[in-house]
């Protein structure tokens, strides 16, 4: 068994705190957890101007937009300012 802090990636730490789940319904909490794991890695948007990957919440909003985000991460608007 992995330690849960030993682990670099949240998929890494998700599969540590399913190993130790060891309920009947184990099998259906590990997927689950592994997806949610996946969605927070991946949930967010590419600044355009320094090409980070960040989360929605560095964005400021634009209704123009058709994800109603700016293109560009707050830091970098001010940056520009």
């Amino acid at each position: 068994m992995t330690p849960i802090a030993a682990t670099n990636t949240p998929e890494e730490r998700v599969r540590a705190a399913a190993d130790q789940y060891d309920d009947e319904r184990g099998t259906l909490a590990a997927s689950a957890l592994a997806v949610l794991a996946r969605r927070q890695a991946t949930a967010g948007k590419t600044c355009a101007r320094c090409g980070e990957r960040k989360p929605f919440s560095a964005f400021g909003q634009d209704a123009r937009k058709d994800d109603g985000l700016t293109s560009r991460c707050r830091r970098c608007r001010a940056r520009a300012s």
